[in-house]
């Protein structure tokens, strides 16, 4: 019992001193944060991502404290897991894929340090710092018929890694030229963030933080006469005003408006090639028919 007693006045003390160093940082109900009073402040972008990198040790030692935790039943028959750090560990790589399928390789596949492991978030990933190339042996056979010809031995380079590190999975190359990176945040960021506010004031549209751009929500085809406005986000009726009738008159030469023909227009002459054309018989004359 004194035990359990002592494991909880740790944690508490421990929760005590976080919520002491961070008191600006928690607001309770009905509570104006003094961060709001001013503009704010980010921290450096160093500070940020070694926070971030050292999260898996942080986690750690929350979980040495639980686990001296006093136990119920339920949990009497289970075990603590244990976090896989990121390190080097062995890992099943191919030796050698060759072109021929009639030679035969041993061994087709070797154990090599390859980096693994988790980072404690989900912006990080464990990547090799350190990198060698090693040579190993391998034995080649050629399948003849109804045997195998031995054709020797031959050395393939393989990679090895020597040190592990947790680096964020986004990188600069990530990045589209409308954004920039934030490496403290491990993401890319738009650079047009005015219009992304503008954006998420208008209920119909939506941002699209990878193209950086703002769209409608939910388009849709319009019936005829219509079109879908993208600034509205809405069908509108197609304008026929009188400029868009004068456009079409410069564009054809057709005057909407007009039955008779006008005037200085030369008349329409249509060529009659073929000769059996009746329209180009004589025709009798009635007063001798």
């Amino acid at each position: 019992m004194s035990r359990f007693v002592a494991c909880r006045t740790l944690v508490l003390a421990i929760f005590c001193g976080l919520v002491t160093s961070q008191r600006d940082g928690m607001v309770f109900p009905d509570q104006i944060s003094p961060r709001a009073l001013g503009p704010p402040a980010e921290p450096p972008a160093a500070d940020n991502a070694a926070l971030l990198k050292k999260m898996p040790l942080l986690l750690s030692a929350v979980a040495v404290i639980a686990s001296r935790i006093g136990e119920n039943e339920e949990r009497k028959n289970s075990k603590m897991a244990e976090q896989a750090v990121c390190k080097p560990s062995l890992k099943v790589v191919p030796t050698y894929e060759p072109n021929d399928p009639s030679i035969f390789f041993f061994p087709r596949c070797t154990r090599v340090n390859r980096c693994g492991g988790c980072c404690g978030n989900q912006l990080l990933s464990c990547e090799a710092k350190e990198t060698e190339t090693q040579n190993f042996e391998i034995v080649v056979a050629k399948f003849m018929g109804d045997r195998f010809e031995y054709q020797g031995k031959q050395v393939v380079p393989i990679d090895v890694d020597t040190e592990c590190e947790c680096n964020c999975i986004v990188k600069p190359s990530d990045c589209t030229p409308k954004q920039i990176y934030k490496p403290a945040e491990c993401k890319c960021t738009c650079t047009n963030q005015d219009e992304r506010q503008k954006c998420n004031e208008h209920e119909e549209k939506t941002w699209d933080p990878i193209n950086c751009s703002c769209s409608c929500r939910s388009p849709h085809e319009c019936s005829t006469g219509w079109f879908y406005d993208q600034n509205t986000c809405r069908c509108e009726q197609l304008p026929l005003s009188k400029s868009w009738f004068s456009s079409v008159t410069k564009e054809t030469g057709y005057r909407f408006g007009q039955t008779q023909r006008p005037e200085n227009a030369p008349p329409v002459i249509i060529s009659l090639s073929d000769a059996d054309d009746p329209r180009r018989k004589p025709k009798p004359d009635p007063e001798y028919k």
